[in-house]
């Protein structure tokens, strides 16, 4: 029998409401106001107690040390930018906690730091750079900055020349990443969260605005552009994520309109001129319901991304006239490959498409005469396009691409031949993969769905059914979990683990229709397919109950949840980290309106039905045999508000029968992930592996008590007695090779996506 782990029972306070005819009964809904006396306590409480229990586990301290020798010697360059001749990006090196800001004159020039963050930090809190944006000719660059996680970022600009700061700090300027320059430098166009506050926090992020920013002229001067009711704009929702492009030589600006996190965008033109002089005129072009998801302008050419009659994505291209948009026509023609995205150079449209998650590079040449067929541009395996960057007057593109264990890359493709040359602007890591295979298998789901899977082991691993597994899966947004390189991951692998990264449904590995078939009413599909996922892992003898676990983050907090409250005894141990765990009361969250678009919303019937299927929360029952529980959360998470794990830790600590640990882990100056310092993400992660290690009776992670306890006992350590099929009464029948062992599903050649 497992030894049970004392637990402080939270109270219960009971909030009963009725939602369209049902009874909904919420006993921690306290734990929602964050910040009160009592929720407070809970969180410390919680936090104390998890910690003091992951510091006991034997191999945390030397797991730490392997996290942090292989952290510590990854050079990661991220984020490029190219203007004017110049490469600018994101640097984490060795000894440096956070990245920094850097620039090279070409990618042979001597590396320069512009920005390191480490100066806007507090004793209370470290500060991180959220994102950066170069003017057209180099010499300024725009940038934002926040502390402790929290992504609420103070908009700052600087000289590039002598790295000096110019006094610009504009506040509560989060969401910019799409920030645009004026193609002459003098001024750039951002977006701002307004002032004041909110009435009610589920509309903190409502009526978003964009702005005019004239270089040497104060911040308070700058004049609203876009939003709604401004130079004649319309059909602008409440909840708006906007950007401009403007693009060079061209007559007119876009304004980028997203609505939340939906897929599609709606465009709206204005002539450059008057929006030069803050004066837009706007008129809509592009509505939601022509399924466009990104655009990409020339001059007056304007390319359209669009899944419109087109499940797959297809290219279209109109010319924009003082009377609106031509006649489209379509470049890139829907085909056997979901187009993801697009890239404008002087020789051609680069395109990044996929099939099943494995990526690969398109290019449309643009000179007379050419084929108007797309053709493949080789890479060296299959690889994530991370990023693909072009320039409208330049031929070639730069690629940064990464696999699962081939490590990142940043190359130039040659306009002419389609050579690639590594430009080694990103090191090659000490960390050595040579000894770990990656695989491509296919799990059954339980309509017939063929549900990718892609794992990462030893070449030496063997079909005993007793390999430590984590399964990972996310699925949602259209998002398709592709490859990020990462050395750490070593720290599991050389102890015999298996990663597995379950591509569900809701995602974008097969395009629109993958990513519907798991949104809102269809959105049990990704739970049902990640089920489906670990069922297979166990058939084929790649592990056994007592030896798999699961972990999803953020929007992943829907099927690892969801697959433990409806299987519990398919699994040892669960970490649903940073997860969205409450659905019925997600809208209610800062963030929460902006995702209705992807999960629906308790307004509406449907709606609510839908959301409480996927809400694990309100899966939980009382007197159930549940797996070990690791949730994370951290106090400045903007995305997923920290009382989502909270309240699944005391619903989980009241309901489970099986005396296994339900611990939470809270990060007190951390947010949803993006500004996390190496430290955390190190500290974080040996949590993590020694957490599951222990539930599995790893040797060497179980503490001595429950070792003797299980041995006077006469049973199996407790922290192993998770049930399931002994070593080696897998199907595979004893110990067979791991690779190609797939009962007719046959391994993808290369290294396959996933992420």
């Amino acid at each position: 029998m497992a030894t049970a782990v004392a637990r402080p029972l939270a109270p219960v306070r009971e909030v009963r409401e009725t939602l369209h005819g049902v009874e909904v009964v919420d006993p921690y809904r306290w734990l929602e106001e964050a910040k009160s006396p009592d929720s407070q306590a809970f969180f410390r409480e919680q936090d104390e107690r998890a910690r003091k229990e992951l510091a006991r586990i034997p191999g945390r301290a030397a797991l730490v040390e392997r996290i942090r020798e292989l952290s510590a010697a990854q050079v990661t360059v991220r984020n490029l930018a190219l203007a004017n001749g110049k490469v600018f990006y994101l640097k984490l090196a060795p000894g440096q906690d956070t990245p920094v800001l850097c620039v090279r004159d070409g990618f042979a020039g001597a590396e320069r730091v512009l920005v390191d963050p480490a100066r806007f930090s507090t004793q209370a809190a470290r500060a991180a750079i959220n994102w950066y944006r170069p003017s057209p000719d180099g010499a300024l660059v725009a940038y934002g900055v926040s502390l402790g996680g929290t992504e609420d970022a103070t908009l700052r600009v600087l000289e590039v020349r002598d790295a000096r700061d110019t006094g610009v700090a504009i506040d509560r300027a989060r969401f910019n990443t799409g920030l645009s320059w004026h193609h002459d430098g003098r001024a750039f166009y951002y977006a701002r969260i307004p002032e004041g506050g909110p009435a009610d926090s589920a509309h903190r992020y409502a009526g978003i605005r964009l702005y005019r920013h004239v270089i040497g002229r104060p911040a308070a001067q700058d004049e609203i552009v876009f939003a709604s009711g401004v130079g004649g704009a319309r059909d602008v929702p409440e909840f708006v994520y906007p950007s401009l492009v403007v693009p060079e030589d061209s007559t007119h600006a876009y304004a980028v309109v997203r609505h939340g996190v939906r897929r599609e965008i709606s465009v709206h033109m204005t002539p450059v001129r008057e929006l030069a002089k803050g004066l837009p005129r706007w008129t809509k072009i592009i509505g939601f319901e022509d399924g466009v998801t990104a655009i990409e302008a020339w001059k007056d050419d304007l390319y359209l991304l669009t899944h419109k009659d087109a499940p797959l994505n297809k290219v279209l291209v109109v010319k924009a006239g003082k009377d609106g948009l031509s006649r489209p026509r379509v470049a890139v023609p829907e085909g056997e490959a979901v187009i993801l995205g697009m890239a404008l150079a002087a020789d051609a449209l680069y395109l990044r498409s996929t099939v099943g998650g494995l990526e690969r590079l398109e290019r449309l040449n643009l000179g007379f005469g050419a084929s108007r067929t797309p053709e493949f541009v080789k890479t060296a395996f299959d690889v994530a396009i991370t990023q693909m960057l072009t320039h409208p007057r330049r031929p070639g593109a730069v690629l940064y691409l990464q696999g699962f264990i081939e490590p990142p890359a940043v190359i130039t493709v040659e306009a002419k031949t389609g050579n690639l040359r590594n430009t080694g602007l990103q090191p090659a890591p000490k960390a050595d993969f040579s000894a770990i295979d990656e695989v491509r298998l296919y799990a059954p789901s339980r309509d017939g769905t063929k549900v990718p899977v892609t794992l990462l082991y030893k070449k030496s691993t063997m079909l005993t059914a007793d390999n430590p597994t984590l399964l990972i899966g996310y699925g949602a947004y259209g998002i398709s979990q592709v490859p990020v390189f990462d050395a750490t991951r070593l720290a599991w692998l050389e102890h015999g683990g298996i990663i597995a990264f379950a591509h569900v449904r809701g995602g974008g590995e097969y395009g629109e229709a993958w990513h519907r078939a798991g949104q809102k009413a269809t959105k049990e599909n990704t739970i049902l397919d990640f089920v489906a996922c670990a069922e297979f892992l166990i058939k084929f003898g790649f592990t056994s109950p007592r030896r798999l676990a699961i972990q999803g983050t953020s929007a992943g907090g829907i099927p690892s949840a969801g697959a433990m409250v409806r299987r519990p005894e398919l699994f040892a141990a669960v970490v649903p980290r940073v997860a969205v765990l409450d659905m019925l009361r997600f809208e209610f969250a800062p963030n929460g309106p902006a995702n209705i678009p992807e999960f629906g919303s308790v307004a509406t019937p449907e709606g609510f039905a839908a959301l409480r299927t996927m809400s694990a929360y309100h899966q939980v029952k009382d007197g159930t045999p549940y797996p070990a529980v690791l949730l994370t959360t951290g106090m400045n998470d903007p995305r997923v508000d920290p009382w989502q794990a909270a309240k699944m830790a005391a619903r989980l600590q009241a309901a489970s029968t099986s005396g296994k640990p339900v611990l939470m882990r809270v990060e007190w100056q951390g947010g949803h992930g993006r500004g996390a310092t190496r430290t955390q993400r190190d500290e974080e992660l040996a949590d993590i592996y020694a957490f599951l290690m222990w539930q599995f009776g790893h040797h060497g992670f179980v503490p001595e008590a429950e070792v003797a306890a299980a041995g006077a006992g006469g049973g199996a350590s407790a922290a192993g007695a998770a049930g399931g099929a002994a070593p080696g009464t897998g199907s595979a029948g004893g110990a067979v090779p791991a690779t190609g062992t797939s009962g007719g599903a046959v391994p993808a050649t290369g290294s396959a996506a996933g992420s």
